[in-house]
């Protein structure tokens, strides 16, 4: 069995812990384009930030703003490229799936990039991606 992998580049995630120590102690978050190679293997070409647009609580919780995401889904329309998953943080908190990311968890296809952050400190970064059978989130190993 093929282990799901994604390919991001040491600028990526120094990108996504930097995005997520500025937004401390709310949570940051945005999108991840790139390219499905073989099987199980997506391929990070870009970051797009996004703010975080949640209507109430952007300490534990997250929303991307859909223009954001419309405008980018418009301008890969004939490319190569796809929205391949979305990043982001969990201040004061573990980088791995809460309650509140399982029930979000609508596109089964999406990579799930969390971040911890303790103290204004980005720490460790994990990937995830929804596991139908199980329902639940499985690990992603992160390459760079």
């Amino acid at each position: 069995m093929v282990r799901p992998t994604i390919r991001m580049s040491e600028a990526h995630i120094a990108h996504i812990k930097s995005m997520a120590e500025r937004a401390y102690p709310e949570e940051c978050c945005g999108l991840l384009v790139g390219r499905r190679q073989e099987a199980g293997v997506v391929v990070v070409t870009r970051i797009v930030d996004s703010p975080n647009v949640h209507p109430e609580r952007t300490r534990d919780r997250f929303e991307i703003d859909p223009k954001i995401r419309f405008d980018l889904e418009r301008d890969l329309r004939g490319s190569a490229e796809r929205i391949i998953g979305h990043f982001h943080s969990h201040p004061d908190h573990p980088a791995e799936p809460s309650e509140t990311d399982r029930a979000m968890a609508f596109e089964p296809e999406l990579v799930w990039v969390i971040v911890a952050v303790a103290d204004a400190r980005a720490e460790e970064i994990r990937a995830f991606k929804v596991d139908e059978a199980r329902g639940a989130f499985a690990a992603v190993e992160i390459e760079f």
